[in-house]
Parts: C-alpha cells; sequence; structure tokens
C-alpha cells in the first residue's frame, strides 16, 4: 500500500479487494486522518490512498456513449456512483466522447463505472468512464 507520493505505509489482501474510494479494510501506518484507495494498479499489486481531497473529481471522460437524445452538448444531471445522488453537470460530445463538467465536485469516481444521465429523473443516455480530472 502506497500513499501518493509513493512510500510504503501498509499492506493489503491484494488490489482486486479494494475499490476506488473504499476507506475500510486496511490500515495506513502513522496516520490520523482517514485515508481512502484512489488508485489501483493491478501490473505491479499496489494500492495507492490519501486522503479525501485526493478522491475529488470537477471533470469526467467517458466513451462507449449510449444517448436517446441528439444534442452534442446539453445541461442535466449525471449519476456516476451505484447509489449516489445525480449532479449537475455540463456536458459536450465530440469524437465519441462525453466530456462531463461538474457543477459540484464527485468522490470516488473510477474508470470502467456507468455515468448516467439525466434530465430531471428521465435518463437520456449513458457512457463508461475512461478517466477523470
Amino acid at each position: 500500500m502506497l500513499d501518493e507520493e509513493g512510500n510504503v505505509v501498509g499492506e493489503h489482501k491484494g488490489y482486486a479487494h479494494y475499490t476506488i474510494g473504499k476507506r475500510r479494510g486496511f490500515i495506513v501506518k502513522g496516520a490520523h486522518e482517514p485515508h481512502f484507495v484512489t488508485k489501483l494498479n493491478p501490473k505491479d499489486n499496489t494500492v495507492v490512498v490519501g486522503k479525501k481531497e485526493a478522491l475529488e473529481v470537477n471533470e469526467v471522460i467517458a466513451n462507449n456513449l449510449n444517448m436517446y437524445i441528439s444534442d452534442t452538448e446539453f445541461t442535466g444531471s449525471v449519476k456516476l456512483r451505484y447509489r449516489s445522488v445525480s449532479t449537475p453537470c455540463s456536458v459536450k460530445i465530440e469524437d465519441g466522447k462525453a466530456i462531463i463538467k461538474l457543477d459540484e465536485p464527485a468522490f470516488g469516481v473510477a474508470s470502467g463505472q456507468l455515468a448516467v444521465f439525466y434530465d430531471g429523473v428521465k435518463v437520456i443516455g449513458s457512457a463508461w468512464i475512461k478517466s477523470t480530472k
């Protein structure tokens, strides 16, 4: 288990036991504040942890779009995690990707999760999260 600077701060049971945003199931040596999983690296079986601020996301890039509207730019809301509340956003679609700018930061967003777009309570599309900023 590594901190954001790459220092070893603990051990883990294997990266597959963790998800981005997870807070339990590991101990960070010397930590006085809660730490969360911020990155997973399957190639070298490392788990990176950091404080909650490290999970903050303001922009999401998603691909493999499945849209029910033809607009290439729209405002609405998006759910980025299962059971999360929807977040107001603006979306621009270009080159087969959705660039999602969030009106308020989201936490614990990970590649491979589904972004679902809403107009009120109506689903207007979805896309698979590729990266975050």
